[in-house]
């Protein structure tokens, strides 16, 4: 028998998806990579014998589809099978649903993505306009199923925007480390810059952090393409800096 169907969801996680990839027949455990952007890059499932591989990857198609409205290419699906059996499992709940508003259509997908792997969903961003020439960055991320907001001011140029929305960035990544802000603590996070460079016939933003830990400064950078917004590929950019980084203190 194939996975009880569940509601669709409005968004997805990695722990909650791959749940759903192990409820389906013929999975013994589901493995998925994500890389910054939030596009899922690998999905790697272990199988008995009792479904074919193609088969196996038209089920993961159609469920991620019909669970998340997440279209996966085939090419990215790899299929290993076992002669052992799966083994009889509890009766499942339906795969947890992240509280409040859905990752973008990439607004609000995953960034980087596994709790387990103590990496972070981009949830998504505000801009207000506080006053002539002002501006406040709002900046929502995920771990596991906590979430936390970081908020930023600055001028409302070009330059000043950027370094806004990457100090936004990370002090909410500070927040959900448990660093900075605070005398007592060994470790923090401070913007080094922001900058927009072109290469390749395409726009890409590159973000340089110090982490302070210890006493010892460590250069970070990143970099994204501007594909949808330059706040954005900033959020990206800071993520990617960081990634490593902030896996270590989880």
């Amino acid at each position: 028998m194939g996975a009880t169907p569940t509601p669709r969801t409005e968004g997805w996680t990695i722990a909650s998806t791959e749940a759903l990839l192990e409820s389906l027949t013929g999975v013994v455990s589901a493995r998925i990579v994500a890389k910054p952007g939030g596009e899922i890059e690998e999905i790697h499932l272990l199988t008995t014998e009792e479904v074919s591989p193609k088969q196996t990857v038209r089920n993961v198609e159609s469920a991620l589809l019909a669970h998340f409205d997440l279209e996966v290419d085939h090419r990215k699906i790899s299929v290993a099978r076992t002669s052992a059996h799966k083994k009889p499992q509890p009766e499942k709940s339906p795969p947890p649903t992240p509280s409040g508003p859905a990752p973008e259509a990439v607004s609000l997908r995953p960034i980087q993505a596994s709790a387990s792997g103590g990496r972070f969903l981009f949830v998504g961003h505000q801009v207000e306009t506080e006053r002539s020439h002002v501006v406040r960055m709002r900046v929502t991320l995920m771990l596991g199923e906590n979430r936390f907001d970081g908020e930023a001011s600055g001028t409302d140029l070009p330059r000043g925007r950027l370094e806004t929305v990457a100090n936004a960035t990370i002090q909410c990544l500070e927040k959900a480390l448990g660093v900075g802000g605070t005398e007592g603590r060994r470790s923090s996070l401070q913007l080094d810059g922001v900058r927009t460079v072109e290469a390749f016939d395409r726009r890409f933003v590159l973000v340089s952090v110090h982490a302070l830990n210890a006493g010892r400064v460590h250069a970070l950078a990143g970099a994204a393409a501007v594909d949808e917004s330059p706040d954005r590929a900033v959020i990206l950019a800071t993520l990617q800096a960081t990634d490593r980084w902030a896996r270590g203190r989880i």
